[in-house]
C-alpha cells in the first residue's frame, strides 16, 4: 500500500470503520512509514481531546445532513491559501477536517438541544441509567429503609415518602446523581424479569414539563418520551421535579409509574 492511499484512510482507521483485511493494511503500511502513524496518532488524539471535553448527543438527520453539505461545499471551493497549505500538510489538515467536522455537529447539536431543556436532562438521565445498571447487578440488593435513610443524609431537600417496592418490583439500590447541574436522589428498581428503573428526584425549580407528549395514566397527564430505547416520564410534585427512566416500554412504564406516584 502506497503513502496516498493509505491516507484516504486513516480517519476511518480510527473510527473503526475500515474492514478487517483493510484495516491490516493500512495498519501495515503505517508501521513502516513515520508520516503516515503520524498522522494516524494526531488525527487520534484530536479525536480523543474533542470527546473528552464535550458530551456527546444525537443530532437530528436533518441537521446532520445540513452540516455536512456546508462542509463537502466548503471543500470544493477551497481558496488559493487553504490549496497550498493542505498540499504541505496533508495529515495535519485531515485530522484538523475530521476535528472541525465532529465540532460542528457537536455545536449543532447544542443549539438543537437549547430549544428543548428537557432532551438535555432525558440524556444525561439515560446515561446515568445505564451506569447505575452496570454498578448494581454485581451487588446484592439492599435493605430500602436503609437505602431511603442513606440518601437523606446526602441531599439538601426532603423527598419522602418513597416507593420501597413491592412483591412484583424491588428497590435495590440509592444513590445521589447530578442532572444538569442539580444534585438528585436517585432510586434504582428492579422487577421480577429482571428489568431496570432509575427514578431520580430533584429541585423541581427551573425544570418546566413539556405540555406536548402527555401520557393519560388514570387521572395523572405526566410527560413521556423515549430516549435511546428507553422509556422516560417527567412529572412535578411537591416542589421537586420526578423523573423515571425505564427498561419497561410504553404499555409497561404506566404501572411503575403509578407505584411512584401513589406511593408519593
Amino acid at each position: 500500500m502506497e503513502c496516498a492511499e493509505a491516507r484516504e484512510h486513516l480517519a476511518d482507521l480510527n473510527r473503526g470503520q475500515l474492514g478487517a483485511d483493510l484495516t491490516e493494511a493500512v495498519r501495515g503500511h503505517a508501521a513502516q512509514c513515520p508520516a503516515c502513524q503520524a498522522g494516524l496518532e494526531a488525527d487520534a488524539e484530536i479525536r480523543t481531546l474533542v470527546r473528552a471535553q464535550v458530551p456527546r448527543y444525537t443530532v437530528p438527520p436533518a441537521l446532520r445532513a445540513s452540516i455536512q453539505a456546508v462542509i463537502e461545499t466548503a471543500a470544493a471551493r477551497p481558496s488559493p491559501a487553504w490549496r497550498r497549505w493542505l498540499r504541505l500538510h496533508p495529515w495535519p489538515a485531515g485530522a484538523l477536517a475530521g476535528a472541525v467536522c465532529l465540532l460542528l455537529l457537536v455545536w449543532g447539536g447544542y443549539r438543537w438541544m437549547a430549544k428543548d431543556p428537557v432532551s438535555v436532562l432525558a440524556a444525561q438521565a439515560v446515561a446515568e441509567h445505564a451506569e447505575y445498571i452496570k454498578e448494581v447487578r454485581t451487588r446484592p440488593a439492599a435493605d430500602p429503609v436503609a437505602v431511603v435513610k442513606g440518601l437523606r443524609s446526602q441531599v439538601d431537600f426532603p423527598f419522602e415518602p418513597i416507593f420501597q417496592g413491592d412483591p412484583q418490583v424491588q428497590l435495590v439500590a440509592g444513590m445521589v446523581g447530578e442532572l444538569s447541574g442539580r444534585r438528585a436522589a436517585t432510586f434504582i428498581y428492579k422487577d421480577r424479569a429482571g428489568r431496570y428503573t432509575t427514578l431520580f428526584l430533584m429541585p423541581g425549580a427551573g425544570i418546566v414539563v413539556p405540555e406536548g407528549d402527555r401520557m393519560l395514566i388514570e387521572t395523572f397527564r405526566p410527560h413521556y418520551r423515549t430516549a435511546s430505547g428507553r422509556s422516560l416520564i417527567l412529572w412535578k410534585h411537591r416542589d421537586l421535579a420526578w423523573l423515571l427512566v425505564s427498561d419497561l416500554d410504553k404499555s409497561e412504564v404506566p404501572a411503575m409509574y403509578l407505584k411512584v406516584r401513589k406511593a408519593a
